[in-house]
């Protein structure tokens, strides 16, 4: 049987990922950093091991032996092997270098890495400057490499579609923004079939693609279709500029237990359309795309939520 290692596996994404790949006939193991939590959350079938991307060590330990690596760490949760004065950016820089050197130790080749709608070198958002140049890295390593980019990732304990269902259950939804801003989402489903059918797809190694569905809602509509979902009103909007939030913003993140300029970072970008062209992918994994709604109703029927 096929090994291979998830990182980030006890999140949204990760999570549903080890499922698939397990149901798949695969050897999953996991690289985590609190083996007692994890065990909590993933399958029994699947292999633990202590691991952080910021210990390239224990990375190198990981990979050891598997066929490729999947990694859907989302850095915008804490990162405890962050080094002291290191933002978000730098810590997924500094763990991606890891996972390439360890690839290259152990004759890994095939590596895949989940990213985000909006990734471009001149893009306002620190954080995604930051994931092009990790993308260029990636690409550049020498390494079988495929890079998706979903963007609202329609499950519970995704911080976007969490916040957006909050809002849909409320009488006076809290908007970050103008809530007119354009977005692409994907059902959770939808992009880990991506995933695991890009696995042995020679024609995405080396490629970077946009994934999401054929709507594009704002912010706004979101809320209200989530709303309608629940069986609930629309609410009323409170929209809640970033000029008016700027001042505030490291207050929300340890509120939040973001990072240290997470919440500033995303301020930055608050307004700006997500969509992409899912042309590419779907050239090479023909897929019919979960409507939001639909995606909606079987978030809500997913008996567990955890951290992305």
């Amino acid at each position: 049987m096929r090994t291979v290692l998830v990182l980030g596996g006890t999140g949204l994404t990760g999570r549903r990922l080890v499922e698939a790949l397990l149901q798949g006939g695969f050897l999953v193991r996991c690289a985590v950093r609190d083996l007692d939590a994890a065990r909590a959350r993933l399958p029994a079938a699947a292999e633990l091991v202590r691991g952080d991307i910021a210990d390239r060590a224990s990375i190198e330990a990981a990979v050891r032996g598997c066929e490729a690596v999947f990694n859907c760490v989302h850095t915008l949760s804490p990162q405890k092997g962050a080094a002291p004065g290191e933002t978000f950016v730098d810590t997924e820089l500094r763990g991606l270098e890891n996972v390439v050197a360890a690839c290259r130790i152990h004759g890994v080749r095939r590596v895949l890495y989940v990213t985000f709608l909006g990734i471009t070198p001149d893009t306002p958002s620190i954080w995604a400057r930051g994931r092009w140049k990790a993308e260029q890295m990636l690409l550049g390593s020498g390494l079988d490499v495929t890079i998706l980019r979903p963007g609202q990732i329609v499950g519970r304990g995704g911080f976007g579609f969490d916040t957006t269902l909050a809002n849909a259950r409320r009488r006076v939804a809290l908007i970050l923004g103008s809530g007119r801003s354009r977005m692409q989402n994907i059902a959770l489903d939808d992009l880990v079939h991506y995933l695991v059918r890009s696995l042995d797809e020679p024609r995405t190694f080396g490629r970077a693609f946009d994934v999401g569905g054929d709507e594009a809602f704002t912010t706004d509509e979101m809320v209200d279709v989530a709303a309608r979902v629940l069986g609930r009103r629309p609410p009323w909007k409170l929209h809640l500029l970033p000029w008016l939030l700027a001042p505030f913003a490291g207050l929300f993140e340890r509120l939040a237990g973001l990072p240290r300029g997470a919440f500033a970072d995303l301020l930055l970008g608050l307004d700006a359309d997500l969509v992409g062209d899912v042309g590419p992918i779907r050239a090479i994994i023909p897929l019919t795309p979960m409507p939001y709604a639909q995606a909606v109703e079987r978030a809500l029927a997913d008996s567990w939520a955890g951290p992305r």
